[in-house]
């Protein structure tokens, strides 16, 4: 069989193209649109099944106990799998109560990612349009490893968290795969975003409010001699304001595991970091001009971009028919990245049967 040539990549947007949208795109305020849970393995929409309470950890706990064991369990029970796909997402579109919302949004994505181009990461995106929604997933395998410091981080969510609000704190062995997460709908400028992103935990009040402003982000750093310091910070505030987070609470720990210092940080105003966010609506507008406009009107075969997205600029190709294949081979039927169950679905609630 030949090779397929692929397309060559094209120059999307560089830092100093003049702006396709307005800025300062500001960020509109977020509003918890719907959330599920992971248990084992199980998605349940619109569940807090998975919510977890915060609780002050006891003084000193040991992030390394009950490692070695740990590591000596079979990999799919050690692995942190972090969803690449977003089949989770485009279920809760179908069958959340609050499903006409979500499908107002223009752009779907992790709020991972969004960050991520607001930083400049180096970033690989596989990227579909249809009926002028963009939905972003990242080129990647998708799991983080078993390193140490994935199950630190863990084993510091056990002690911090709670089934129940006011409980003890709890520390049965680190679960890998029991996760809440919640779907954020917001304006980003002028465009209507759908950002879903894990929560670790959220404040006591939640459920009596159950808004952005009770999540709880936990976060672990290594001390460095005595320095008790967050490297990080500007990017541990974004990932937490994109879905409306107001607080971290992180870990100091030694190179033991002991924790030896705690501290709660409120997420910081992101107004210095308007040119970041700005950035990030640049290369969503700009994206979604290039696909609307390469966009073919026959739906039964949709193409697949992949994005590589950069310091300072992003570009862009169409993949060909055996990469886009290659892609979704060994998974549930697919038109471009889009699972053909969303597609059936929304042909469902348009057809006239079905009103």
């Amino acid at each position: 069989m030949p090779h397929e040539k692929w397309n060559p990549f094209i120059r999307l947007i560089t830092e100093s193209d003049p702006p396709r949208c307005q800025v300062p795109a500001l960020l509109g305020p977020p509003k918890q649109s719907a959330c599920f849970s992971i248990c084992n393995e199980r998605l349940e929409v619109d569940s807090t099944a998975a919510l977890r309470y915060f609780v002050h950890p006891p003084p000193q706990v040991n992030l390394r106990a009950g490692l070695e064991q740990f590591l000596n369990l079979p990999e799919e029970d050690r692995t942190f799998q972090r969803a690449r796909r977003l089949d989770n997402v485009f279920t809760i579109c179908l069958h959340s109560t609050n499903s006409e919302e979500l499908l107002q949004a223009q752009f779907v994505t992790w709020r991972g990612i969004l960050r991520k181009i607001m930083f400049g990461e180096r970033l690989d995106l596989n990227v579909s349009y249809y009926r002028g929604v963009l939905y972003l997933e990242e080129n990647s395998r998708g799991h983080d490893d078993d390193s140490e410091c994935t199950y630190l981080g863990h084993k510091f969510e056990s002690f911090c968290t709670t089934a129940s609000p006011g409980g003890e704190p709890d520390t049965p062995d680190v679960d890998m795969h029991t996760l809440w997460n919640t779907a954020i709908t917001r304006k980003l400028g002028s465009l209507n975003i759908l950002l879903v992103g894990e929560v670790d935990c959220v404040k006591p009040d939640y459920g009596q409010n159950p808004s952005p402003e009770n999540y709880v982000e936990l976060k672990t750093r290594k001390i460095k001699g005595q320095i008790f310091n967050t490297p990080n910070r500007s990017k541990w505030d974004m990932q937490s304001h994109l879905l409306g987070a107001h607080q971290i609470f992180v870990g100091f720990h030694d190179g033991a595991g002991i924790v030896q210092k705690l501290e709660s940080f409120a997420v910081r105003n992101m107004a210095n970091a308007q040119h970041k966010i700005d950035w990030g609506a640049r290369v969503l507008q700009g994206l979604r001009d290039y696909c609307a406009r390469s966009a073919t009107t026959n739906e039964s075969v949709l193409p697949v971009w992949r994005v590589h997205s950069r310091y300072g600029y992003a570009d862009i190709r169409e993949l060909g028919p055996r990469e886009v294949e290659k892609l979704n081979k060994n998974g549930v039927p697919r038109n471009g990245i889009i699972p053909l169950s969303f597609i059936e679905g929304l042909e469902k609630r348009m057809s006239p049967v079905s009103r």
